[in-house]
């Protein structure tokens, strides 16, 4: 497997290091040895962008998933570290914890799981969850 991690928002230190361990962990753990993803790290106004260009959506969102797979996992996740720490502090987490948990959120759609409808949310959450508690992703985001 291959990860590899571009920063390009500025504003918020983020161990790259360590998020490219989480993501190759998430990545063993669903058993995907051969799978090549790549982690973009933006703001919210970068992914409101992204969002208006390939989904038609306004505004920004957590996560984008590209999958550019043809027969072996290749994909994406664009991530707004902005909104990972609007949104722990909405939840009352840690920004560390939500952009682990959107690795792990992007991973699982590009191994064909969803959250479109009641059922294979539940599925998706309790997948989330499971591999959230395997990870130590403690110091991976500092908010100053």
């Amino acid at each position: 497997m291959r990860v590899t991690v571009s920063n390009r928002q500025r504003r918020w230190k983020v161990n790259t290091r360590l998020l490219r361990q989480i993501a190759s962990r998430v990545l063993a753990l669903v058993g995907a040895t051969d799978d090549r993803l790549n982690i973009v790290l933006v703001d919210d106004a970068a992914i409101a962008r992204l969002n208006k260009q390939f989904h038609h959506r306004e505004g920004s969102t957590d996560i984008l998933t590209f999958d550019y797979g043809a027969g072996e996992v290749t994909g994406e996740l664009v991530i707004s570290v902005e909104h990972a720490i609007a949104q722990a502090r909405r939840f009352r987490s840690t920004p560390s914890r939500e952009l682990a948990l959107y690795v792990i959120h992007g991973i699982l759609h590009l191994h064909g799981y969803d959250d479109l409808s009641p059922r294979p949310r539940a599925r998706m959450r309790a997948a989330e969850r499971r591999l959230l508690g395997k990870l130590d992703f403690r110091g991976l985001l500092s908010v100053r």
